[in-house]
C-alpha cells in the first residue's frame, strides 16, 4: 500500500488499448490510489489535463492518431509552468524511441511487459517528486510574498523617514522666525498702543500661534514633538470641526448626523491636533460622497467604554467605499487615489501619526458601495501632577539683579531675548557664537547663560563642554535654546546635560518662566 499522503494523487492513464487501461487502473487502485482517470483517445489528453489536473501521467508511446511523443510535445508548455511527471509505457525498446521520448520531456520509462513491483515503485517515486516540487513551489511563493511585503514595508518606512526629515526640516527653518514674531507680539502687547493697533497685534499673534500648531503637527507626524495636552471635550471638538467645514458641506448637499454620547468624559489630549484629525477625515468623506447621488450622509459618533477607559470616535459616510486592494494602504504616506494636483497622500498618514502620538489607534472599515467608517480609539490620559505645575502668579516674576549672557547667531532672536529680559530688569549681554561667549565669560561672570544649541564657529553643545572643562560650576547656569531637532546627537547631548531647555518657537512668557526656574534652582 502506498503512504497516506500519496493516495490522493491524481493519475491520468493514456493507452489506446482499453484492456491495458483497465489493468493499470486495477493495479493502482489495489495499491491505494483513489483518483484515477483512464483515456484511450490520445487527442483528448490536453483537455483532460486542464480538467483533471493530474499529478502523474502514465503514457503509452505507440498509439494511433497521436503518438506519445506528440502528446509530450503538446504538454510541454503546461509542464514547464508546473512540474508534471510523465511515465512512458512502451514495448519499443529501441534507442531512437527512447531518445525521442526523452527529448520530448519523458520523466521515466517502463518497458512492456512490465513487472508489477517495478511499475509501482516508479509511480511512487515520480509522485513523491511531484509532491516535493509542489511543496517547494508553495514555499517559494510564500517566501516571495513575504519578501514583497517586507520590501513594501521597507519602502514605506523609507518614505516615512524621508517625509519626516522633510517636515522636520521645514519646521526647523520656521522655528526661529516664528519665535521672533511671537516674541515681538508679546513685547508689543505690554506697550500703550491704541485699540486698533492692539487688535492687529492680537490678529498677528493668533496667526503665528496657528503656524506654530501646524509646525508641531508636522513634528508629531515625524514623531519629533510630543502633543501639547489639555482637557478636551470631544463632543465640542467635533462640532467645532464641522463648523469649520460648514460651507463646503452645505454646497455639497451633505447631511450631517451627530450621535454624541452625553456626559462623555474629558480626555487629556492636544485639542488642536485632534481637531485637525476630524477636519481631515470629514473633508475626505465629503470629497468621497460629493459626486454620489442624493441623499449624501455623513455621521459622527462618540462613545465611552468604561471597562477599557477608551473614548471612541466614528466618522462614517454613505459614499462608494474603498476598493479592497486600496483598503490596506490608505494610511501609507504618499498613497492617494485623487487626481494629480488634488492630493499628496499625506493627510491620513498625518492623522495616524497624531492618533498614535496620543496613544490611540485608528482603523478603517469599508466595502464597495456601502460607504466607509473610520474608527478612532483614544485613552482618557492622565494629566500631570498639579504639584509639578508652576504657580501661575509667580511663574514669570523676574529675579532682581541677575546678569544674563545670550548666545545666538541669529541677531533677531538674540535681540528679542535681550529686550524681553532687559525689560524685567536683568543685565543682558549678547554673543554671536560660542567662541565670543568664551571670551566674554573669561572677562566677567554671569548668573545665567542662554545659548542656542546650534551655531557656526562654536555651537552651544561645544560651548557647554568647554565651560565644563574650564569651570564645571558654570554648567549649572546653562539654558539651551533648542531648534536643532534633526540632529540626534544634539538631542542626546542636551538630554545628558539635564540643563533647562527653551524650545523654539517660544513666547516671551515661556522665556520668563524658564529663566526664573533656572535662576532659582542655582
Amino acid at each position: 500500500m502506498v503512504p497516506e499522503p500519496f493516495c490522493s494523487a491524481r493519475i491520468l492513464i493514456v493507452d489506446d488499448e482499453p484492456a491495458m487501461v483497465r489493468l493499470l487502473e486495477q493495479l493502482l487502485s489495489h495499491s491505494g490510489y483513489t483518483n484515477l482517470l483512464g483515456v484511450t483517445d490520445s487527442r483528448t489528453v490536453v483537455e483532460c489535463c486542464a480538467d483533471f489536473l493530474p499529478d502523474l501521467i502514465m503514457l503509452d508511446l505507440r498509439m494511433p492518431l497521436l503518438d506519445g511523443v506528440e502528446v509530450l510535445k503538446l504538454l510541454k508548455q503546461r509542464r514547464a509552468e508546473l512540474y508534471l511527471p510523465v511515465l512512458v509505457l512502451t514495448a519499443d525498446v529501441s534507442r531512437e524511441s527512447k531518445r525521442a521520448a526523452l527529448e520530448a520531456g519523458a520523466s521515466d520509462f517502463v518497458t512492456k511487459p512490465f513487472e508489477q513491483t517495478e511499475l509501482l515503485l516508479r509511480v511512487r517515486n515520480l509522485i513523491e517528486m511531484r509532491f516535493l516540487h509542489r511543496d517547494l513551489r508553495r514555499q517559494n511563493q510564500s517566501l516571495e510574498g513575504q519578501i514583497q511585503e517586507r520590501s513594501h514595508q521597507l519602502l514605506e518606512a523609507e518614505k516615512l523617514a524621508t517625509m519626516g526629515n522633510l517636515l522636520a526640516g521645514v519646521a526647523h527653518e520656521l522655528n526661529s522666525p516664528l519665535s521672533v514674531i511671537l516674541g515681538q507680539v508679546g513685547l508689543f502687547a505690554t506697550t500703550g498702543v491704541d485699540t486698533v493697533a492692539r487688535s492687529r497685534i492680537t490678529d498677528i499673534g493668533e496667526a503665528a500661534e496657528r503656524c506654530v500648531r501646524i509646525v508641531r503637527s508636522f513634528l508629531t507626524m515625524a514623531r519629533r514633538h510630543p502633543p501639547e495636552r489639555g482637557h478636551v471635550s470631544l463632543n465640542h471638538l467635533l462640532r467645532d470641526a464641522v463648523e469649520l467645514l460648514a460651507f463646503e458641506l452645505r454646497i455639497a448637499n451633505v447631511k450631517m448626523d451627530f450621535d454624541l454620547e452625553k456626559d462623555l468624559p474629558l480626555i487629556w489630549a492636544d485639542g488642536h491636533q485632534l481637531k485637525q484629525v476630524v477636519v481631515n477625515l470629514v473633508t475626505n468623506a465629503r470629497q468621497a460622497i460629493q459626486e454620489t447621488p442624493l441623499p449624501r450622509r455623513l455621521s459622527l459618533v462618540t462613545r465611552y467604554e468604561a471597562a477599557t477607559r477608551l473614548v471612541r470616535i466614528e466618522v462614517a459616510d454613505s459614499g462608494p467605499g474603498i476598493p479592497p486592494e486600496n483598503l490596506g494602504r490608505v494610511f501609507d504616506p504618499f498613497f492617494t487615489t485623487k487626481p494629480e494636483g488634488e492630493g499628496t497622500g499625506l493627510g491620513l498618514a498625518l492623522v495616524r501619526g497624531i492618533v498614535e502620538g496620543h496613544g490611540g489607534t485608528i482603523t478603517v472599515e469599508s466595502r464597495p458601495g456601502e460607504g466607509t467608517r473610520f474608527i478612532i480609539e483614544l485613552p482618557l490620559g492622565t494629566p500631570p501632577d498639579a504639584s509639578d505645575e508652576p504657580d501661575a502668579v509667580d511663574a514669570t516674576l523676574p529675579v532682581p539683579g541677575k546678569s544674563i549672557l545670550v548666545v545666538d547667531d541669529e541677531p533677531a532672536v538674540a535681540t528679542l531675548l535681550a529686550e524681553a529680559l532687559s525689560r524685567d530688569g536683568y543685565k543682558v549681554d549678547m554673543a554671536a557664537n560660542g567662541a565670543v561667549a568664551l571670551r566674554m565669560l573669561g572677562a566677567r561672570s554671569y548668573d545665567l547663560i542662554i545659548s542656542d544649541s546650534g551655531m557656526p564657529v562654536l555651537g552651544g553643545c561645544e560651548l557647554y563642554s568647554e565651560v565644563e572643562r574650564r569651570e564645571p560650576r558654570l554648567t549649572r547656569r546653562f539654558v539651551f535654546v533648542t531648534g536643532d531637532i534633526l540632529n540626534s546627537r544634539t538631542r542626546a547631548f542636551l538630554a545628558q546635560t539635564g540643563a533647562p531647555q527653551l524650545e523654539k518657537p517660544f513666547t516671551v512668557e515661556s522665556v520668563k518662566r524658564v529663566v526664573r526656574r533656572a535662576l532659582l534652582a542655582q
